[in-house]
């Protein structure tokens, strides 16, 4: 498991302004825009980000904590911290407070952080598909595909049988699954992962538009968001914010909100 603390030069015990401080200064000091050309400053520039996008994250952080921390974490399996690279970007990219933070220290000090820039240094190329708020209230999306990326695709391995056969593959799968994770005590929780809430404004505030801040519950802990609304907003209309759902096992939803106009 990659240890986060040591990319940006940290011990467990930082606190959250300890963590993003380092990341300033590191990000600042690696950031391809003041290495042009320098490939492995990139590379380094990514993986500082990547931590931060943990790290910073106090949710995230706690469950990196704990599967450090886990039993089983020598035999390479980390419950409730599943997250691949593209998907810590992926997360961190959709979180408003989290991108336009780095994005306003970074424009600050004259470096880029815009959809264009994230395209070309975090995209790897295999049709990775990044979300990133917009002026809209809603998120836009930016990507880079792999060129013949359909030719090089490889069916799915269907199991040798009939109707029946592949019924007892795809039962043996999953009581495989259940009887995996029964074994090491993570549990299986039904559900969806999307979040449903609705976001109250003012009249005044649905025909002017802008910025509110919404205070919700995420996996039992209060979060806030800086909500964009755009101006004339009509009620019932529904903001989809990517990423910000409910978190399970590595798994994160979306959250979903119903605007409703005070008078």
């Amino acid at each position: 498991m990659k240890n986060y603390y040591g990319v940006l030069g940290l011990t467990e015990n930082c606190s959250q302004a300890d963590i993003k401080q380092a990341f300033r200064k590191l990000a600042f000091k690696y950031h391809p825009d003041t290495n042009s050309g320098d490939k492995q400053a990139e590379q380094k520039f990514k993986e500082i980000y990547e931590a931060y996008g943990v790290l910073g994250d106090e949710e995230k952080r706690r469950q990196y904590d704990r599967a450090r921390k886990s039993p089983f974490a020598g035999a390479g399996y980390h419950p409730g911290f599943n997250y691949s690279q593209q998907d810590i970007f992926r997360n961190s990219f959709s979180n408003r407070s989290m991108y336009d933070e780095v994005n306003r220290m970074f424009s600050q000090a004259g470096l880029r952080f815009d959809p264009e820039f994230l395209n070309r240094v975090f995209a790897t190329g295999n049709g990775t598909v990044f979300q990133f708020f917009t002026g809209t209230g809603d998120t836009g999306r930016f990507y880079r595909t792999t060129p013949n990326a359909s030719s090089q695709a490889q069916a799915p391995v269907q199991p040798k049988g009939g109707v029946i056969d592949r019924w007892v593959s795809r039962m043996g799968a999953k009581i495989g699954a259940f009887l995996l994770r029964s074994f090491l005590g993570v549990r299986n929780t039904p559900g969806t992962l999307d979040h449903y809430a609705d976001f109250t404004v003012s009249a005044a505030e649905a025909a002017a538009g802008g910025e509110k801040e919404l205070v919700y519950s995420r996996n039992g802990d209060l979060k806030k968001l800086m909500v964009r609304l755009p101006s004339g907003i009509k009620s019932s209309t529904r903001i989809r914010l990517r990423g910000m759902g409910k978190m399970r096992g590595g798994r994160v939803g979306d959250l979903y909100l119903n605007i409703v106009i005070k008078d």
